[in-house]
């Protein structure tokens, strides 16, 4: 019998994990491999996911958008058998530049939407405002600002938080950190989802992707070059990316679209994957 989610939709199979290999020495990578997951066939949705997530946080979008786009969910440098970065301290221009390998290594030259989950919002900002001509549309959900915009105390803090997650390896990470991207009482079987999905992550991705946050600030580098037509959607009660935060994005982006969801923590898309689905098909025009 299938699973089903609390809200009612039934929990898919993931799809098999993919490789293509990238060019390297351009994007200034330790190898060419980079992973990625898809589903279905249509207009391109991009998928780029979150700090400590990988391709598995996209479970519901992939087979919910699949009948009618070609879903693709990366595992960024550093994550789930994605060749790292050679540096330790890459920026988020330097992730979105990977983006655009991985499509054209893929042989996607056309314009793409761009969905992207915390951490992975922050890429797509920069994606959308470096490379206007590769995104059609852009969804952030989970939205982050980077932390560049916080006093120097905080910013050491979030950084010493990030190494001492990390330090005793991705299933201690999930143990220690799930409850907080999460609403208050969510259930076991949610829990367990991100709990799985958590556990795959590995130092040499967070760590580059923690120090790539630490220097950026979304509503000064990237929201004012975006021309993308944008949604952004934060949770009420997200921990990670406050409100406020997507507020903030939302209004440095001009004629963007703000959404803030009723009782969803920091993964609507694994948290409430009707209501996203819901919004991410309307917003990208997809039945």
């Amino acid at each position: 019998m299938t699973e089903t989610h609390p809200d009612g939709t039934p929990i898919p199979p993931l799809p098999d994990l993919r490789f293509v290999a990238a060019d390297a020495a351009a994007l200034r990578l330790a190898g060419p491999r980079l992973s990625y997951m898809e589903a279905g066939e249509g207009p391109v949705v991009l998928c780029l996911h979150g700090i400590g997530a990988n391709s598995m946080g996209w479970r519901f979008v992939l087979a919910g958008l699949a009948p009618g786009a070609r879903v693709i969910a990366w595992n960024a440098p550093g994550y789930f058998m994605s060749d790292p970065f050679v540096s330790e301290a890459p920026r988020a221009e330097d992730y979105a530049d990977v983006a655009v390998g991985l499509l054209d290594a893929l042989g996607i030259g056309a314009p793409v939407h761009v969905v992207g989950s915390s951490f992975g919002s922050l890429v797509g900002a920069a994606l959308a405002a470096r490379h206007p001509g590769r995104v059609a549309r852009l969804a952030l959900l989970g939205t982050s600002r980077g932390q560049r915009w916080k006093g120097d105390e905080e910013r050491a803090r979030m950084l010493a938080m990030r190494a001492g997650s990390i330090e005793q390896g991705g299933v201690a990470l999930a143990r220690s950190r799930w409850q907080a991207l999460v609403a208050p009482g969510t259930g076991a079987l949610v829990a367990s989802l991100v709990q799985g999905m958590v556990a795959a992550t590995d130092a040499r991705g967070l760590m580059p992707a923690a120090r790539c946050t630490d220097v950026a600030d979304v509503v000064a580098d990237h929201a004012p070059r975006i021309a993308a037509p944008t949604l952004v959607v934060t949770g009420t009660e997200d921990r990670v990316n406050p409100p406020e935060v997507g507020a903030a994005v939302a209004a440095a982006i001009a004629g963007s679209r703000l959404e803030h969801p009723i009782g969803i923590g920091h993964l609507p898309e694994i948290e409430a994957p009707a209501l996203t689905l819901g919004l991410l098909r309307s917003f990208l025009g997809l039945t």
